[in-house]
């Protein structure tokens, strides 16, 4: 049976044959992801059973809560990592398709056990295409800020942290993880992000929250961000306009970041058949395997740009979304080391943003030391 997935498999290091008999049971994201998964897996291991389930995203967090988990591999975001660590099995560190380092780099206590596979966003960034050709702005304009700010109406966001988060992600030093175990207010790189960040919001007015018809239907800004319910290619159907998804514009230099919910399988620590668990998330993250996801529009494969065109898309925004999302962090990527979250909550707090809003960059420095006074007494 091994010989058989060595062959079918396009790499195959020193793998623990699956245990005989085994019947690994399965908690999947989505019905058509099970089914292409189990037709495949059947090639690739003919004499192992598998049983999937579909099991929604609410009811694994309620398993975690209630640490019920009857599944040998079950499908997980990011966010409850640090709640299962105790639970779940470490994983062969080698994968087919190389692992989104923006996803795993702060992961150092769980990048074993735990490999995103997938992520989910809320918001992209988007250019409409059809107003920069009317108008003959060079798609280059849209790679980095300086160029944007020369634009009238360069740029469409809201007053809202869902937008302009993203724009603190210039420099990701300061983040709980990388300098500190806590948010660095008091380093250059916090001090980098924040001038990034006023530099931004300071230079491109925010539209009306009631009036994003502005952005959609009057065709009014040449790119800007899309959520979910604004149906973008319902929008290119009807209206026949023409976007396309794409990474955000660095600044100075330096690339800002979306930010996303990442995913992935994981091995429970009690299953019965740990070799073939372990067999079946490698699998997952080989290539027949990530083309299984590719065709998903709200689960997006994370693929490096590198080898994007070695996988196929019927849905060309899909393909969009895997490139913006390569140039992406988890927005639940703190809080490992302590395993609570919480240590990022204060930077998306009302005060600290108004702080932050109102800085006086002459006195940065002062700025920063209320700020990180202000979050010591946060932590208590």
């Amino acid at each position: 049976m091994m010989i058989l997935a060595c062959i079918l498999l396009t790499s195959c290091s020193s793998r623990k044959e699956n245990e005989e008999e085994a019947v690994v049971r399965v908690a999947a994201h989505s019905e058509e992801y099970k089914n292409a998964f189990v037709e495949l897996y059947a090639q690739v291991y003919p004499e192992t059973e598998i049983i999937v389930d579909v099991v929604s995203e609410e009811d694994i967090e309620k398993m975690i809560t209630d640490q019920s988990i009857d599944y040998d591999v079950y499908w997980v975001e990011d966010a409850y990592v640090p709640l299962i660590m105790d639970n779940i099995l470490e994983l062969d560190d080698d994968t087919e398709v190389p692992l989104n380092k923006n996803y795993i780099g702060v992961f150092d206590l769980v990048k074993e056990a735990y490999q995103p596979l997938m992520a989910k966003s809320d918001i992209y960034y988007a250019l409409d295409l059809d107003k920069i050709e009317e108008n003959k702005v060079s798609a280059h304009s849209f790679n980095n800020f300086e160029d944007v700010f020369k634009l009238e109406n360069g740029f469409y966001y809201l007053d809202n942290l869902m937008f302009t988060s993203y724009f603190m992600t210039s420099n990701m030093n300061y983040f709980p993880g990388n300098e500190t175990s806590r948010i660095n207010f008091m380093g250059d790189s916090f001090k980098e992000a924040l001038i990034d960040y006023r530099t931004i919001i300071d230079t491109i007015a925010c539209d009306d929250p009631a009036s994003y018809d502005n952005w959609f239907i009057n065709n009014t800004y040449y790119s800007g961000f899309v959520m979910m319910n604004m149906q973008l290619d319902a929008d290119e159907e009807i209206n026949g306009g023409k976007y396309q998804i794409t990474k955000l514009p660095a600044i100075q230099g330096r690339q800002l970041y979306m930010q996303a919910n990442g995913y992935g399988y994981v091995v429970n620590k009690e299953t019965k058949y740990p070799n073939a668990s372990k067999n079946l998330v490698y699998l997952m993250h080989t290539k027949q395997a990530v083309q299984l996801l590719c065709n998903s529009d709200t689960y997006i494969p994370l693929i490096p740009e590198e080898i994007l065109d070695e996988f196929t898309f019927e849905n060309v925004h899909s393909k969009e979304k895997a490139y913006a999302l390569d140039y992406a962090v988890a927005r639940n990527f703190v809080g490992i080391s302590s395993r609570n979250d919480s240590a990022i909550n204060y930077l998306y707090d009302e005060s600290t943003i108004e702080k932050m809003k109102t800085c006086d960059l002459e006195n940065i420095e002062a700025c920063q030391k209320e700020l990180d006074e202000s979050y010591q007494e946060w932590l208590k």
